[in-house]
């Protein structure tokens, strides 16, 4: 069992690797880092691609022209913001409060937020929500992912 936990566990770390290699961003790190360092990069992480999330369709919903479109970033863009600020906050409940209480904070509130606004794009396939918007969001998502299993770990 215990095998398996660390493979999980660097499999997330792989995969947040790869995940953010196309977006150019330089991973925080540490080669000290105990389960507390981890989560705590990991949120670091998922809060700077949720901020980049929030600020591209922030600025296509102020941009586009198509009002179908614009319609469905206007269900979003503060969905993504408030995401970006409950993963954020994550690493402070993480700090004053302990694992359980991060968790809550991912999986309560960031997460729904980004889901909802994952599935209403599923939902309209009329409208081109752009192909890095879509990314975004699943880069996100597995920030969550990653996020949480490291914080099961405590």
């Amino acid at each position: 069992m215990a095998n398996f936990r660390l493979c999980l566990f660097t499999l997330s770390l792989i995969t947040l690797t790869v995940i953010l290699q196309p977006f150019n961003v330089i991973d925080p790190k540490s080669a000290t880092a105990d389960v507390k360092g981890l989560a705590t990069i990991s949120i670091t992480c998922g809060t700077r691609d949720a901020d980049k999330l929030y600020t591209d369709t922030d600025n296509l919903y102020t941009n586009t022209k198509d009002p179908a479109l614009h319609n469905l970033l206007d269900n979003c863009w503060w969905r993504f913001l408030g995401a970006r600020d409950n993963i954020d906050s994550a690493g402070r409940m993480l700090s004053d409060k302990g694992s359980d209480a991060a968790k809550l904070a991912i999986t309560r509130y960031a997460m729904p937020m980004i889901t909802y606004c994952s599935d209403l794009s599923k939902k309209s396939p009329t409208v081109a929500v752009p192909k890095n918007i879509i990314d975004e969001m699943n880069v996100v998502s597995n920030d969550c992912q990653i996020i949480l299993e490291i914080l099961s770990n405590f």
